[in-house]
């Protein structure tokens, strides 16, 4: 763990890394007058900013063949499987302490990112602007989340089921929530009265379908990520809570933000990353992103494998979507993965499995109520005892021990039709695959 990662567990280090003065006010205030420039003064500071960071990208390793041209459309599109086990090559450097991070690995194939201590403010003052949007001050807001955390030991169904940071700060264990222990989090949530919760909408749903109709809970703002919130659990939270809700999708790579709130309308935010839609199926457009700021790594054209519903294909209709002018319905795919459990408990965050994990090139899970769960594991150099030894470290902070697990080695993951290797399979592989024992935990 780097020395960001360790000191940003503690609330005072935690504001001075997230929101530093000088260098958080600076990026509050370009937010603010990018986000205020029309069209086409939009036009001309992204292409500044292109230039500025396609020369930048020529200095690094990862860009030795790029072409010449200052045209971003002659550079090639990066996609993940050119990045994997190549990360370094990409990335920037600088004389201060740099954050350690992974993507989630949803699509089977986990990405080492690193990020600048800028970066890091660039995406908190993100961050705040839409949560002020939505009408709260996040530096000054008691703040919950309910996310992949893990709080305890999973076995462990006695509260407190979360920990303070500080005194504006509650981390909540998604992993404990059912039934039986939602009493303890509606006190919890009561006595600490958040101005806003930071969710997955999966740990948002299953704290919806647990709680009491008369719990009386009133949160102001829900930002939800990492997933795609679906409308029936966004209406029901703005009916049981009483929330004001900003939907955001993201990318650990940090190439493109887009956000909708309260549901009108998902946009993208032009000042984040520069877009390209990309037709892909009807009513279907792959985004390909640039970076537009130094975070860490610097991705070209790169590939996200998410695709964005529009209403057609006319160069002008992506173009507006591109850019932040017109809004879209949403993103195709990124769903919620989630595993129920017969006592009601929702166990997410399941891409978390696969953090630190070596020697694996992709991990797929396929879980059955009355067998447990298997793991299907396409291994790689370096694979061994470790990797396994690695996996049972991480499933032990997600599942109680009474689930029992195997592993199963295959020649590669499953692919859906667009490409996507999906985390959690709908059904197990039968194919290709050699079961390693099957080892039991």
């Amino acid at each position: 763990m780097s020395i960001i990662d360790t000191l940003k567990h503690t609330a005072l280090t935690d504001r001075l890394l997230r929101r530093p003065p000088g260098l958080y006010d600076y990026a509050r205030r370009t937010i603010a007058r990018v986000s205020a420039l029309a069209p086409d003064e939009l036009a001309t500071w992204s292409e500044t900013r292109l230039a500025a960071i396609l020369a930048r990208a020529r200095s690094l390793p990862g860009y030795a063949q790029a072409p010449a041209s200052t045209r971003l459309t002659d550079w090639p599109i990066l996609s993940k499987p050119q990045l994997i086990g190549r990360e370094k090559l990409f990335a920037t450097r600088g004389v201060l302490p740099r954050a350690a991070g992974a993507t989630g690995g949803t699509t089977g194939q986990p990405m080492q990112v690193t990020r600048t201590a800028a970066g890091v403010v660039f995406e908190q003052a993100t961050i705040d602007r839409l949560c002020r949007e939505a009408g709260a001050d996040c530096a000054l807001s008691r703040v919950a989340v309910l996310r992949g955390d893990s709080i305890k030991d999973p076995a462990d169904m006695s509260p407190p089921f979360w920990v303070d940071e500080g005194r504006r700060k509650r981390l909540f264990s998604a992993h404990h929530l059912n039934r039986e222990s939602i009493g303890a989090y509606v006190k919890a949530l009561h006595d600490f009265a958040p101005d806003i919760l930071f969710c997955y909408p999966s740990s948002l749903g299953a704290l919806l379908h647990a709680l009491p109709i008369d719990a009386g809970l009133h949160i102001p703002v829900i930002f939800a990520s990492s997933e795609t919130l679906s409308p029936a659990t966004g209406e029901l939270a703005r009916e049981m809570l009483g929330a004001r809700i900003v939907n955001y999708y993201g990318h650990a790579e940090r190439v493109v933000a887009a956000a909708d709130i309260d549901n009108q309308g998902c946009r993208f935010l032009p000042f984040y990353g520069h877009v390209e839609l990309v037709p892909d199926g009807e009513g279907l457009a792959r985004i390909i992103a640039t970076s537009l700021w130094d975070h860490g790594q610097i991705f070209v054209r790169y590939d996200t494998g998410d695709r964005v519903r529009v209403p057609n294909h006319d160069p002008d209709v992506l173009m507006r979507i591109a850019t932040g002018q017109q809004a879209f319905e949403g993103i195709d795919g990124r769903s919620s993965e989630y595993i129920d459990l017969p006592n009601g408990r929702r166990i997410i965050g399941l891409n978390h499995i696969q953090r630190g994990v070596r020697g694996a090139a992709s991990i797929q899970l396929h879980y059955i109520q009355d067998e447990g769960l298997t793991l299907y594991i396409a291994p790689t150099e370096g694979y061994g005892p470790a990797t396994i030894a690695a996996i049972k470290g991480n499933l032990s902070l997600k599942l109680p021990p009474e689930i029992p697990a195997r592993f199963v080695l295959v020649n590669g993951p499953v692919r859906e039709p667009n490409g996507k290797a999906p985390l959690l399979l709908r059904r197990p592989i039968i194919q290709n695959g050699q079961c390693q024992g099957p080892e039991l935990i």
